[in-house]
């Protein structure tokens, strides 16, 4: 299980606590609670029983603690929450508390003493992370006589002291108040040197305002996923030259997922903001249809059901004594099974998580032997290759296992490899040279970049390489270190989250953390935009236009006196398409009308020329002429906006064909020449379910 911890927040709460310095626009104790809230909401959100929070409030109106009673150096003192758990309730409670006070009355270093008396009965002698953090603004009074038994104290607790101070000076970070008053500057000086003393943490506000804005990774207890023997060699055939060592595996690398949203109910006349949500449960039924019963459904329990698997549109059924015949058994297993060199692996094909695999703690033969595994590994420049079962009955994966050496540790890291299944292979035509049909490589084509396009590109590309930038922390280091990149909506939707908990009645969300945006946009020190210009150039690159949806009917006026459509109009409507040149025929007729009823008349002939065609059709050998003419009067419907004649005509089709030509409809199911769809032509109503009764008649 993870570290117990308890921490004690020490806020002061005095009048000058309520003023406003530095030219903010917040007081100093809502600038102060800004990194309290944030330490706090992160506990929570972590949700561990073992994390508790007390807070202690000092300079306060009243005085509300257990050693006040025998000394009045205690007073103005208060304990605002108790060592605890932290939830909801608690984090509301306090916000309420969480006020400048009316008095500057209260010893900084008494509230100290029972932020320690607080983890002295709290913790005892039990194993505790401990922790006080302290935050003021150095005002007010601080008495350091006794301060050496209180570090003694600290020191023998082993508490982890924080000291923060609002405006306090930092010439490393870069603050520095001026025209500080000497008691403010006496404190600070105090308190550094007990930080000092203590080995504590001691630092400004704003250093630790910035420093919150960072994401911090969650640290976890790693579990194991497998312990077993790790296997080289044969043990079936020669178990005598087989070497087994007794490992154990544990996960790397994983990928951290935004928290999930759950549902939940409000009771009545409550809102959210009393607590009053209900989780909801969730219950499933299985019916299955029956005529004779109320409702025409009767429930059935789920072990009365088998699992059904599609066969092309049959279900096979499948029993659970077929599935335990077919079921590949196997044993919780790690063996290696060959070695390839490093160089001859290539990253792209792993498809997990790194795992590590080291040896078992209480076996120190082990911790020998996968030793010098990993150091023969490491010096033949090698990788292992092994198949790795984690559970009884589990299907079996593939690994590809790599040393690691460290100063102070080493181990064995692991990731899945693909099967052959799993691998795509695509086949490309080269980049460089075009191959005609006789065999003739062209160096030459417009499919071939021209020595200006590719020096174009080249500059491109050399003007966005990101190790070109000045100004890096280290030119040695790549640009955008792994440590430096943070997941934006990860940790965006963790900042909303604690934001609302504090503040749920506020409709407005936080800013986004500069840190999640450094690589939303090009760094400043790239200038691409000049090359960029020049290989749009030499590309010719230009703005290819919106095609259009529908074409006008009728003609546009000619440019010219002479009209040679309107002198070939007459011929046109004079005769029928031919029934031995339908395709091209239909669309010279259709692209010259200008009433929407010459286009029906058109497809009433196109759709008689069809019908002809099948009907006379020996078998299926004049069906591909037929699906051509039907594919031509649908575009052109569609280009010319009559979807309609279209539908029309195809519902006829299907009542035709269903006499003694079925297998002319199935090709007209196979090319999808059903009823036009609204993506097709928005001013279309017929929906899939209504086009996939016309294909099945069902």
């Amino acid at each position: 299980m993870a570290d117990k911890q308890a921490t004690v927040y020490v806020v002061d709460l005095g009048a000058s606590m309520g003023s406003y310095n530095a030219g903010r626009a917040e007081t100093d104790l809502d600038y102060v609670v800004r990194y309290l809230w944030d330490r706090i909401t992160t506990t929570v959100s972590n949700g561990r029983k073992t994390d508790t929070i007390s807070v202690v409030g000092f300079r306060t109106d009243g005085s509300d603690n257990s050693l006040v009673q025998n000394d009045e150096n205690y007073e103005n003192i208060s304990i605002l929450s108790p060592m605890s758990q932290f939830l909801m309730p608690q984090i509301r409670g306090l916000k309420e508390l969480l006020e400048p006070s009316t008095t500057n009355q209260g010893d900084g270093v008494s509230a100290l003493v029972v932020a320690l008396d607080i983890i002295e009965k709290y913790c005892k002698r039990l194993k505790y992370i401990r922790n006080i953090v302290f935050l003021t603004n150095g005002t007010g009074d601080f008495n350091f006589e006794g301060i050496n038994d209180i570090i003694e104290q600290i020191k023998e607790q082993k508490i982890n002291l924080t000291v923060l101070g609002v405006d306090f000076d930092d010439s490393e970070f870069g603050i520095q108040e001026k025209g500080k008053s000497p008691a403010k500057a006496g404190n600070e000086g105090a308190l550094k040197q007990l930080c000092d003393r203590c080995d504590g943490m001691y630092g400004t506000i704003a250093e630790a305002i910035e420093e919150i804005q960072r994401p911090r990774t969650k640290k976890t207890r790693p579990i194991h996923s497998f312990r077993g023997c790790l296997s080289i060699g044969n043990e079936s055939v020669n178990p005598m030259s087989t070497l087994l060592i007794d490992v154990e595996r544990f996960p790397r690398t994983m990928v951290a997922r935004p928290p999930a949203a759950s549902s939940f109910a409000l009771t009545p006349e409550q809102g959210p903001v009393d607590g009053s949500l209900q989780k909801i449960r969730n219950t499933r039924t299985f019916q299955i249809e029956d005529e004779g019963a109320p409702g025409k459904a009767v429930d059935i329990d789920r072990e009365d059901m088998a699992k059904g698997y599609l066969y092309g549109r049959t279900i096979v059924p499948i029993s659970v004594e077929d599935q335990e015949v077919v079921k590949f058994n196997t044993e919780a297993s790690l063996k290696v099974v060959g070695f390839i060199p490093k160089s001859g692996f290539e990253r792209s094909i792993c498809v997990s998580n790194s795992n590590i695999i080291v040896a078992s703690k209480a076996n120190d033969e082990a911790i020998m032997a996968l030793s010098s595994f990993i150091h023969a590994l490491y010096e033949l420049d090698s990788l292992a290759i092994g198949r790795l079962v984690t559970k009884d009955d589990k299907p079996p994966v593939m690994i590809a296992i790599a040393p690691i050496i460290e100063p102070e540790f080493e181990c064995l890291v692991e990731v899945q490899l693909p099967f052959a299944e799993d691998m795509r292979q695509y086949k490309f035509a080269p980049l460089d040279g075009v191959k005609t049909i006789t065999g003739k490589v062209l160096d030459k084509h417009r499919f071939i970049p021209t020595q200006e396009l590719q020096e174009a590109m080249d500059d491109y590309v050399d003007s966005m390489n990101l190790m070109n930038l000045e100004g890096l922390n280290d030119p040695l280091l790549p640009f955008a270190q792994p440590e430096d990149v943070f997941s934006p909506v990860f940790h965006r939707i963790q900042q909303v989250i604690r934001t609302r908990a504090i503040a749920p009645d506020d409709d407005s969300l936080p800013g986004i953390s500069p840190v999640l945006l450094n690589y939303s946009t090009a760094p400043l020190g790239l200038d691409p935009e000049e090359d960029l210009d020049r290989l749009k150039k030499a590309a010719d690159v230009c703005l290819v236009p919106t095609k259009a949806k529908g074409k006008k009917i009728g003609r546009d006026k000619p440019l010219s006196g002479l009209d040679v459509g309107k002198l070939l109009e007459e011929r046109i409507k004079s005769r029928r398409i031919d029934k031995n040149n339908p395709v091209p025929e239909f669309r010279q007729m259709i692209a010259s009308v200008e009433h929407r009823e010459e286009i029906q008349l058109l497809v009433q002939q196109m759709g008689d020329i069809i019908k002809d065609i099948i009907r006379c059709s020996v078998a299926d050998l004049q069906y591909g002429q037929a699906i051509e003419c039907l594919r031509v009067m649908r575009e052109d419907c569609i280009t010319f906006e009559a979807f309609e004649f279209y539908d029309l005509f195809i519902r006829e089709l299907k009542s035709f064909t269903e006499a003694d030509r079925r297998d002319f409809w199935s090709r007209v199911r196979k090319d999808k020449l059903g009823l036009v769809l609204p993506s097709e032509d928005s001013r279309s109503t017929s929906t899939v379910e209504e086009s996939n009764k016309l294909y099945y008649g069902r």
